[in-house]
């Protein structure tokens, strides 16, 4: 095994001179192309595929996965991921009957994106299968640019079906494309689809992101004012400060937590905010101001804090 090792990566490095590969198992001829396939770039994997060796896996593979057996389908699909290749056989077994085998699918369409594969698997986001739904999800991420007009598609539909962990994907992708489609949902009647709402404006940006997320401060859901909260302090809009501040009294510890994080990420000004909440007769306020400023500050006194707001806040004003 180590000498065919030894030959492989000869022929990998185009050496003209490299004896034959030695005929191996199967299981051996495997974990060679394997092996092989983890460390070398496009001309490496090209040069791989030409190996009779490499066709005789892959022909392989493309048989099993048409069997009647799902065992048989499931290690044809994982062999073809490993070998990279597949593109004729795979995208149908998204549609198996078996959760084990559309799962390996949707793990392979991620390195093989098309319109109609990630049309696909928008739709296994809402799979009876959790392995399928979250595969299908991190593939999604993963397509990245690849994946948004399927998932603004989907986003268009009258009533899209998963909907919130379509929107997790949209808030992962990063495209501002994305924003739109995702606001058409933010009155839904489930909270968590308008904490995924927040999460895409944030990630998305744009010059109406900031208006949005100050409007979903004020949701009657804690999870969707602490999502919100967090996308504020993420998008760095310091005169947002007085809204969280606000929100360093809110009812509930995961938002009063979020305002206070993104007050401290906004600097001088957000801090500023705290320091003054450290006055506040609300008690709520009081007692997250002075986790957050005692978390980030540890060693420096209130004095030099309130000193350094103030500069900071003077700073952003001469700018």
């Amino acid at each position: 095994m180590r000498v065919s090792m030894h030959i492989l990566a000869r022929v990998l490095s185009g050496d003209p001179e490299r004896p034959a590969l030695p005929r191996l198992p199967l299981d051996k001829s495997i974990e060679a192309v394997a092996d092989a396939t983890r460390s070398i770039d496009d001309v490496g994997r090209a040069r791989l595929a030409e190996l009779p060796e490499y066709v005789e896996l892959a022909e392989r593979s493309a048989r099993w996965c048409t069997s009647a057996l799902w065992p048989r389908r499931l290690k044809g699909v994982r062999l073809l991921l490993i070998l990279g290749t597949g593109q004729a056989t795979v995208p149908r077994l998204l549609d198996d009957p078996r959760p084990e085998v559309r799962s390996s699918a949707a793990a392979w369409a991620a390195n093989h994106p098309s319109p109609q594969v990630a049309a696909r698997l928008v739709r296994m986001l809402s799979d009876g299968d959790l392995a399928c739904r979250l595969t299908a999800q991190g593939a999604l991420i993963r397509m990245g640019l690849h994946a948004v007009p399927a998932v603004i598609s989907h986003l268009a539909e009258a009533a899209p079906a998963s909907l919130a962990s379509a929107l997790l994907v949209a808030s992962r992708v990063h495209n501002s494309a994305l924003t739109g489609p995702a606001l058409a949902h933010r009155h839904d009647s489930d909270p968590a689809v308008r904490a995924a709402v927040a999460q895409v404006i944030a990630s998305g940006g744009g010059p109406d992101s900031i208006e949005w997320l100050e409007e979903l401060l004020a949701d009657p859901a804690a999870l969707v004012r602490s999502t919100a909260a967090a996308g504020l302090g993420g998008l760095g809009h310091w005169p947002s400060s007085p809204l969280l501040a606000d929100r360093l009294g809110d009812p509930a510890w995961e938002v009063r937590r979020a305002a206070g994080l993104a007050l401290d990420r906004l600097g001088g000004p957000g801090q500023l905010y705290l320091q003054r909440a450290l006055q506040s007769t609300d008690r709520f306020a009081q007692d997250m101001a002075r986790q957050v400023l005692d978390r980030a500050s540890p060693g420096q006194g209130a004095a030099g804090r309130v000193e350094a707001a103030v500069l900071a806040i003077d700073g952003q004003e001469r700018k």
